[in-house]
């Protein structure tokens, strides 16, 4: 059996939640698909099983009942509680719609010990009718929210993981530690190491390729894979011509001194070849994942590798988007490894710091594969790349001199066209600086108060920099989808 328990997924932002509190008390765990079959799960060979839904009221229908009845520890949380209580043969007697704190009420169980009553944020409430075999384990009110199985380890309750949160944390790793059985062994070291024999196991005897963006994510993959080949691993990294300012001459210097194996190649001319002409947001992105791509497997065949290495993270579990850089196309029938999938970006950090990486890569903030490309708007020509790089490195000075970057999570400058001169050569800096407020499962991207005078300063600066900047604005606009805050 692997000491590990496993997370099903039915509500990205509470499973995300759940497997970081858990790896942060020590306790192994990962996430998979809520709609994995329960043969699946049973193959993982893991100690026990958390359903994670969210506290919306919608009720999955994708639960695999068979898992019920496999003899696995289960613990449902938030709207898969029904679900579960209908396979066990209960029924829900009505749903409220609460939306207000108040106090939930535990009943002695396994998993409960030294819990009496929390306050807690409701959402939509299930109330329950139990079948003999079931008994209560939770009460919002005189309503049954909670249940425990009298013979079999299965729980559920009908909330949810909550911001600073230590009652539910409390259940949480009872039900890990003294139901599951699980060993308190995780860490950043015991990842490394279990990593690197990962890797090497996968390689064999064989070369291994690793992609790397320029993030943190990527860089901290690539070191791994380092530790573990070697010589044997080759990194490749590929120069646009539309990264910040700086970036490749950084990148380039700190790798190749750690000793990466590290092939820089340079594609900016076709880059802007690809974006000649393209205005819109979509046609861009098109022509830059295209051309990525063609470069990535051009490179790709004059290389003799087994492995794949792959920076993707846990992020992609909760994200529709493709693969930024497209790797796949490298596969060519060799085998893929993916080291950080199941790890989230603050546990990367974390990785990156055993490993050695300085504060500024650790904090890095996050920046797209498509560069500065998409933050101009029109299109991408090799003067407005300029103005742009300068706009954003002047802006990161300003923000940076203030002492601001450690609480801000993005800040970056934009280019519009100004929509009402004739020319297009008229353009518009925008300023964007936001951090992330946590609310239950809302993850929403507000924008930053910065400081008057360090805005009437930058504004200056960028008029007198260009004639072609007519207008500085700071964009306000909060978002609740953080892809929008880009």
């Amino acid at each position: 059996m692997r000491d590990q328990v496993l997370i099903l997924n039915f509500e990205g932002s509470y499973s995300a939640a759940i497997a970081a509190k858990l790896r942060a008390e020590k306790i192994s765990a990962r996430i998979l698909p809520g709609n994995t079959t329960a043969e699946q799960i049973l193959g993982e060979e893991a100690l026990g099983v958390i359903l994670s839904g969210g506290t919306s009221g919608e009720i999955p229908v994708d639960l695999d009942g068979q898992l019920l009845r496999s003899g696995m520890p289960v613990l449902a949380l938030g709207s898969t509680v029904p679900a579960v209580t209908a396979l066990l043969g209960g029924q829900v007697q009505e749903t409220l719609q609460v939306n207000d704190v108040d106090t939930l009420t535990f009943l002695p169980s396994k998993i409960t010990d030294g819990l009496l009553e929390s306050e807690r944020m409701f959402g939509t409430i299930h109330a329950l009718a139990l079948t003999d075999d079931l008994e209560p384990l939770a009460m919002y009110e005189d309503k049954v929210i909670g249940l425990a199985h009298k013979s079999l380890q299965i729980f559920a309750i009908g909330c949810q993981l909550e911001p600073n949160d230590p009652d539910m944390m409390s259940l949480l790793t009872q039900f890990a530690v003294d139901v599951c059985g699980c060993t308190r062994w995780w860490s950043e070291d015991s990842f490394t190491s279990l990593t690197r024999s990962h890797i090497l196991e996968a390689a064999g005897e064989g070369k291994a390729l690793c992609v790397m963006s320029g993030g943190l994510d990527s860089g901290v993959t690539a070191l791994l894979a380092h530790r573990a080949l070697g010589e044997r691993l080759t990194c490749v990294f590929v120069d646009t011509g539309l990264l910040r300012e700086n970036d490749v001459i950084e990148f380039s210097a700190y790798y190749k001194g750690m000793g990466l194996n590290l092939v820089i190649i340079n594609a900016e001319e076709r880059v802007m070849e690809a974006l000649a002409g393209k205005t819109s947001q979509a046609d861009k992105k098109d022509a830059l994942r295209h051309t990525l791509q063609e470069v990535l497997q051009e490179f790709g065949k004059t290389l003799d590798y087994s492995l794949l290495v792959e920076s993707k993270s846990s992020d992609y579990l909760f994200s529709n988007n493709l693969p930024s850089t497209s790797v796949s196309v490298l596969a060519q029938g060799a085998r893929t490894v993916a080291p950080l999938s199941d790890l989230f970006k603050e546990e990367i950090r974390r990785v990156g710091e055993a490993l050695g990486l300085p504060q500024d890569m650790t904090a890095m903030q996050p920046f797209p594969f498509t560069g500065l490309a998409l933050r101009i708007m029109g299109e991408c020509t090799r003067e407005r790349l300029a103005l742009l790089r300068w706009a954003d490195a002047a802006f990161q000075h300003e923000i940076r001199e203030a002492g601001l970057h450690k609480r801000l999570w993005k800040y970056f400058a934009m280019l519009y066209e100004v929509p009402y001169l004739d020319s297009p050569d008229n353009l518009v800096i925008a300023l964007r600086a936001v951090s992330i407020s946590h609310t239950g499962s809302d993850l929403r991207a507000l924008p930053a108060r910065l400081p008057w005078d360090l805005l009437e300063r930058y504004t200056q600066r960028a008029l007198n920099h260009s004639d072609k900047v007519r207008k500085v604005i700071y964009d306000l606009t909060p978002s609740s989808n953080l892809q929008e805050s880009e």
